[in-house]
């Protein structure tokens, strides 16, 4: 049980989350008309949001903490505040806890613990990663077109400190291809391969085994983003070949704040930041205990679900969902259609006449209906600019600014899943309404609305 302390009487989720959403209209007024606005959510002061009740749907930037996750995380602030390298009671019992986690994370991911490096997140193990293998600046490297940005970005910027930068070009689908790596690999000396496990935007997954073979066969470290993929499906970076995986908790129902790079000790990495000589001289500074605990715990809830024989209701659901949304007209499916991130559903969305829809226009739509979804990669939402990964597929620019994108995810189940199940029902029919009133690009707000 949270003991309320004097910065917060209560703990914030439960204010956030104590307020009662009105329920559905069990009769829509006109089939033409979307859901009427509904009451604004108390935690947010400028925006009128439905909350009928809303269901989170953008496990792609974030996942809500698993109650299991938050208590462990609470029980840790309260009892392990000790710095785990120090030589007391308090800091062993910090240490034993730290070092219990990264076996859990250890385990998740099927490799010894002493692979677990825990940084602050994503970025962080990325940057650790790639400067890790190249050093400061010079080197050679080969990434994909369809990176993250915190992978994508850096080594970008790398160029004008002298890395030689290579990209390999996706198909329609998003997907690589061990043949175009072998293509690339015949330009010259090769320090670091980066492809990343699976695209957020778009869904596909990366065949990382027969990189991974490549890089095998010729010596060359394999990095992979695997921030959207782990947890949420099978991930052995030994079985793959992949040297430094990079993973993140707050992508699989864990805090945020924590991440690990994955990385196999035959690589010699040079740290980012030198200090204190954590993380076995990795990365330096005090470890975020309670938050590793919380990562921890995350790890072994994701792993309990993945040795589950039967597929989650969850991934049922999305696959309902991409079926009904596939039949809308106006609506177009990115990425590939197997070979994707469980529970991700994509797509480029434009009026029954083809004309395309501006997809933040969209997300601010459907919020307002009292769903959470996104446009694209989180960490460049707010952008008007098209999509970098759509164009790298081939998507015209145009369209390149009307994805669309969905992840579904366990916490869907925690409560009534009747009232979820209704509210997916319905979200192809908003959609199908959305796609004939919203503006499409190009054309002024007025022409739209007179109905030209």
């Amino acid at each position: 049980m949270h003991k309320p302390c004097r910065f917060w009487p209560t703990p914030p989720w439960t204010r956030c989350w104590s307020w009662q959403p009105t329920p559905w209209p069990s009769a829509p007024s006109a089939a033409a008309d979307l859901p009427s606005p509904l009451p604004v959510n108390p935690c947010r002061t400028r925006a009128t949001v439905a909350t009928e009740p809303r269901l989170y749907l953008d496990g792609c930037a974030t996942t809500p903490p698993s109650a299991g996750v938050r208590a462990a995380v609470a029980a840790a602030q309260e009892d392990l505040w000790g710095n785990p390298s120090s030589r007391h009671l308090e800091g062993r019992q910090a240490c034993l806890a730290l070092e219990r986690s990264r076996e859990h994370v250890a385990q998740l991911l099927d490799v010894p613990p002493d692979w677990v490096v825990f940084t602050s997140g994503g970025t962080e193990a990325n940057q650790l990663a790639i400067h890790g293998v190249l050093g400061a600046a010079g080197g050679a490297a080969i990434c994909s077109a369809v990176e993250h940005p915190a992978v994508g970005n850096l080594l970008h910027n790398r160029q004008q400190a002298a890395t030689r930068l290579e990209l390999l070009r996706p198909d329609g689908h998003g997907r690589l291809s061990g043949a175009s790596l072998l293509e690339r690999l015949h330009g010259g000396p090769v320090d670091l391969v980066s492809v990343i496990a699976a695209q957020s935007e778009v869904g596909s997954l990366q065949p990382l085994g027969a990189m991974g073979a490549v890089c095998g066969s010729r010596g060359i470290p394999l990095h992979s983003d695997g921030v959207q993929l782990c947890g949420k499906a099978p991930l052995s970076p030994r079985r793959l070949g992949v040297d430094l995986l990079t993973i993140s908790a707050h992508k699989f129902c864990g805090p945020k704040g924590i991440g690990a790079l994955i990385r196999n000790p035959r690589l010699t990495l040079r740290p980012v930041y030198p200090g204190g000589g954590q993380e076995s001289g990795l990365r330096s500074g005090t470890p975020a205990v309670p938050l590793a605990v919380g990562f921890g715990v995350a790890a072994q809830e994701a792993r309990r679900a993945l040795e589950q024989q039967s597929e989650p209701l969850w991934q049922r659901w999305a696959r309902r969902l991409r079926e009904q949304l596939w039949n809308v007209p106006g609506i177009e499916p990115t990425g590939h259609p197997e070979d994707r991130l469980p529970g991700h559903v994509s797509c480029l969305v434009s009026t029954p006449g083809g004309e395309p829809l501006e997809g933040s226009h969209v997300v601010r739509a459907l919020d307002s209906c009292g769903y959470a979804v996104s446009s694209g990669s989180a960490c460049r939402s707010g952008s008007a600019q098209p999509s970098t990964v759509l164009l790298a597929m081939g998507v015209d620019p145009a369209r390149a600014r009307s994805g669309l994108r969905l992840c579904l995810g366990p916490w869907l189940c925690g409560g009534d899943t009747a009232v979820v199940e209704d509210r997916l029902r319905e979200l192809p029919r908003v959609v199908r309404q959305l796609c004939c009133r919203l503006t499409p690009l190009g054309q002024p707000e007025s022409v739209r609305q007179s109905g030209g």
